[in-house]
Formats: C-alpha cells, sequence, structure tokens
C-alpha cells in the first residue's frame, strides 16, 4: 500500500512539473496580441481593463511584476499563466483518479492502471491548443481554469462524506474559491449546476442532514470571510 501511495504522488507532483516546464519554455517573452498588453500594464499600474474588470487578477500581477525572475515586466506578468495551468493539469489528474476509483469500486488490483490512465488524460489536456495557448500569456483564462478545477476536485472529495460534520468545511472552500474566481472571470460560474446535483442528490439518499450545526457553520463562514478581509488588505 506504501508503494501505491508513493505511485500516486509522483504522479501528482509529475502533472504539475511536466505542463509547468512546458510552458515555461513557450511562454510569451513578453507582450503578446489582444488583451495581453492591457492586462500586462494595468497589473503594472493597477488601473481598470475593460468590463468585468478582474481585480484578483490585477492583484497578483501586480505582485508578480515585482518579481525579479525576467528583466521584462511583460514576462513576469506571464509567469502567472504557466504556474496555474500546470496546477489546473495537476487537479485534473486528481479529479479523474477519484472519478476511476468510484466506478472501479476502489479495487486495489486496478489502482495502478488508473494513475496511469489520468496521468496520459491529464498530459494530454495540457497540450491541447486552447489550454496550452492560454497557459503561455498574460490571459485570465488560465486562472479562471485553476479555480474551475479545484472547485470541481472539492465537490468531489465532499461527495465521498457527505452531510458529515467534517464535510462542511469543503462546501465553505467551494464559496470562497468561487468568491475569488468572480474577481477573475465568470468562467466559475458554469461549475455551479455540477455542485447543486451533487448536493440534491446526496442530500436525497442522506440521513445526516439534520447532524450539521448550523451555529458552527455560521461562525465558520464569518472566519473565512475575516481572513479573506484581511488577506486582501495586507494585500
Amino acid at each position: 500500500m506504501k508503494k501505491k501511495r508513493n505511485s500516486h504522488l509522483v504522479f501528482t507532483l509529475l502533472s504539475f512539473f511536466v505542463p509547468f516546464i512546458i510552458y515555461l519554455i513557450t511562454m510569451a517573452p513578453r507582450s503578446s496580441f489582444w488583451d495581453c498588453g492591457e492586462f500586462i500594464a494595468c497589473s503594472v499600474t493597477l488601473g481598470v481593463p475593460h468590463p468585468p474588470g478582474s481585480p484578483l487578477y490585477l492583484l497578483l500581477g501586480n505582485v508578480f511584476s515585482y518579481l525579479p525572475s525576467f528583466s521584462d515586466i511583460g514576462a513576469r506578468v506571464n509567469l502567472i499563466s504557466p504556474i496555474v495551468s500546470a496546477f489546473s493539469v495537476m487537479f485534473l489528474y486528481l479529479i479523474i483518479v477519484q472519478l476511476l476509483n468510484r466506478l472501479n469500486k476502489n479495487d486495489i488490483d486496478k489502482k495502478k492502471l488508473i494513475e496511469y490512465c489520468a496521468f496520459i488524460g491529464a498530459l494530454t489536456f495540457a497540450v491541447t491548443d486552447s489550454q496550452w495557448f492560454n497557459a503561455v500569456e498574460s490571459e485570465v483564462y488560465s486562472l479562471s481554469t485553476f479555480f474551475t478545477s479545484i472547485v470541481v476536485w472539492l465537490i468531489i472529495k465532499w461527495d465521498e462524506n457527505s452531510f458529515h460534520n467534517n464535510s462542511i468545511k469543503y462546501i465553505i472552500l467551494i464559496s470562497y474559491m468561487m468568491g475569488l474566481a468572480a474577481g477573475i472571470h465568470l468562467l466559475n460560474l458554469l461549475a455551479i449546476p455540477c455542485i447543486i446535483f451533487i448536493i440534491y442528490y446526496n442530500k436525497i439518499s442522506s440521513t445526516a442532514l439534520n447532524k450539521i450545526d448550523i451555529k458552527k457553520l455560521f461562525l465558520d463562514i464569518i472566519y473565512v470571510a475575516f481572513l479573506s478581509l484581511l488577506i486582501f488588505t495586507v494585500i
């Protein structure tokens, strides 16, 4: 069992570093066409780009513009996309593993095959035209895909142990991530129907729904909101 866990960790790390190296090598060395120049300029000056504005992306872009990683400021802001796109591929690998394990009913004999299949599927997605194109320039789509992949992974994690005391943390984190994603792009809203259906069908078959402490849930939401405000104030 230890070897299987280690192999899963290796594939998880590889699903991040392999795409990251590919994206980093092929990343635009400076500003490229379309909205990229606008996002780079607004990130440096903390200006306002075209609607809806993408405020979180601009804050991150401003932080990256001060990194001593590249001589060109455009390349520094571009660096956001290879990093978050590689994380998107990694989360896709984790999502595929979870879904295949569920379909396979956690058959230990096929876990290695599932890891290979998930890794190949994730890397295939990494080099698709749309993903690769957005992963090498200053655009909001790479970061939005990153948040979407996190939300889908979290709701699947919640589904493994739904409507129990410790599972509510996933719902709170999903709400927080979707709030952050709204400051990037509204693409993340497409995950809402998926979340609703998973929660709805779990609610029908669950007997533990009444065990959730509503007061504790409310306090947790206030706590997360306070931490969010504190982080944005520091930034």
